[in-house]
């Protein structure tokens, strides 16, 4: 009994150590013995044994396996060849990252004996360590057919069929193992993440919220649940999780990244920060760690640093779309107007050619080449791509006064009568700008101000108009 204790105790923290680093444990409080007051009575005689078990768990509890091995191996067993004996031993070496000894052992152990079902589980769990996808399979199916009940195993099928996409199969499997094992976090953690990927977030918080109950000390379990509760808009809680998951995990770059995009989405773009900065250190070559701290300096008016990381990330990334716009913008704010030409000129030609065009983004090449002062090149840019203003309606009629900016009559008439109040303000920002170009400055700074009073967040003209603005007020 006392040995079948000390197994189980081990196996279990053998997942800890397999998973991920082990959170801290507290020592178990040794039982203190009662001191006679009698000098001559003899002292209580100790069990090498006990002893031994008691020394192999208190290693594995402090995260030393290696010691928890010379202590195990140390010890006075009546039946060192034994195969739990052997399994347990197998264990440790895992533990200690030893996959090689430990696979000789369990080798051994179903030569003697080709049932021996933790053997075999085992052995699938170092197939998978290896990504040996396959052979952990064959492993874990050789097992249920000696025990189909056994949980642990139908979950490990669940995570093998759920890696390979074989969403149904994996969730019979993860059904299955909660059948016989209600509270087995493996297999809620299993259909919880099935849930994720199958966009049914409310379902995947359901199960992740039974995993932590009957795991709470797993780092995936609260990352899991994490980006349910983000996908579902309760931030808040998600960042409680990923708060959680850094203190079980801290040396987990992940949850960092994690936690500061779901600080973005709170406004906290200082912690932000402090993640993104955490990751970029750790791992300099994930280019949308950059992308996000770039949004973050941008949100706090820092647009230098905001520029640097963008430039960064499309130097890890070239063809990574999304960051080029954003940096042409920044890029126009700073008057740098020739390299935002550049930008959403790359953003255009980067574009999903099956998107519509952004007849934005053409009007805004267009427009930085005015600024700049290069007036020819705007007009060959925009006879170049006049086919594609072809059906844009109040754009095409925008085209065709920035090619040939004489009497304004016609445009101005067109823009104040458009219906579509997106449109209209969207154009009132590219005929500012013209205006802008021809030293009309009391009509565009009208322009720009009927823009920002509109107040429609989230248009790049919208943001332009007001640091326009600005900079024609002397602001800045």
């Amino acid at each position: 009994m006392r040995f079948a204790i000390h197994l189980l105790v081990v196996f279990a923290l053998f997942f800890v150590f397999g998973c991920a680093t082990p959170p801290e444990v507290e020592p178990p409080v040794p039982e203190v013995p009662e001191i006679s007051d009698d000098p001559d009575e003899p002292d209580a005689p100790v069990d090498p044994v006990e002893e031994a078990y008691e020394a192999v768990s208190l290693a594995v509890m402090l995260g030393k396996p290696q010691e928890a091995i010379e202590a195990f191996e140390a010890a006075q067993l009546a039946d060192p060849g034994a195969p739990e004996t052997q399994v347990l031993l197998a264990h440790l070496y895992l533990a200690a990252g030893d996959l090689a000894g430990a696979e000789t052992l369990l080798q051994e152990v179903l030569e003697a004996n080709p049932k021996d079902g933790d053997a075999l589980f085992s052995l699938a769990l170092i197939a998978g360590a290896r990504g040996e996808s396959r052979q952990e399979q064959r492993l874990l199916e050789e097992l249920l057919e000696i025990d189909p009940k056994r949980p642990e195993a139908l979950a490990a099928l669940g995570e093998v069929q759920l890696r390979s996409r074989r969403f149904d199969p994996a969730e019979r499997s993860f059904l299955a193992a909660l059948d016989h094992d209600p509270r087995n976090s493996t297999a809620l953690l299993g259909m919880g993440n099935l849930a994720l990927r199958r966009s049914n977030p409310s379902r995947a918080e359901q199960y992740l919220d039974r995993a932590i109950e009957a795991a709470p000390d797993i780092p995936r379990g609260h990352a899991d649940r994490s980006r349910a509760r983000a996908i579902q808009g309760k931030f808040a809680a998600a960042e409680a999780d990923l708060n959680r998951a850094v203190e079980l995990e801290p040396d987990f770059l992940w949850h960092y990244y994690d936690r500061g995009v779901v600080r973005m989405e709170r406004n906290n773009f200082a912690g932000a920060l402090d993640d993104f900065n955490r990751v970029i250190d750790r791992d300099p070559s994930l280019f949308m760690a950059f992308v996000y701290r770039a949004r973050a300096y941008d949100q706090k008016g820092e647009g230098d640093l905001a520029m640097a990381d963008y430039k960064t990330a499309l130097e890890l990334r070239p063809d990574y779309q999304p960051a080029l716009a954003p940096l042409g913008v920044l890029k126009f704010e700073a008057q740098q107007f020739s390299e935002a030409a550049e930008r959403f000129q790359a953003a255009l030609e980067k574009g999903n050619p099956n998107d519509p065009t952004d007849y934005g983004l053409l009007l805004l090449t267009s427009l930085s080449l005015k600024m700049a002062g290069e007036e020819a090149r705007a007009r060959r840019y925009l006879e170049e791509r006049g086919r594609d203003f072809a059906g844009s309606g109040l754009y095409a009629d925008m085209a065709r006064y920035y090619a040939n900016p004489g009497s304004d009559a016609f445009i101005y008439r067109q823009v104040t009568r458009e219906e579509d109040r997106f449109t209209r303000l969207r154009a009132s920002f590219y005929l500012a700008g013209q205006y802008e170009v021809l030293g009309r400055l009391d009509s565009a700074r009208a322009l720009y101000l009927d823009i920002i009073d509109a107040d429609i967040r989230g248009l790049m003209e919208t943001r332009l108009a007001r640091r326009r603005y600005e900079q024609l007020r002397g602001d800045s």
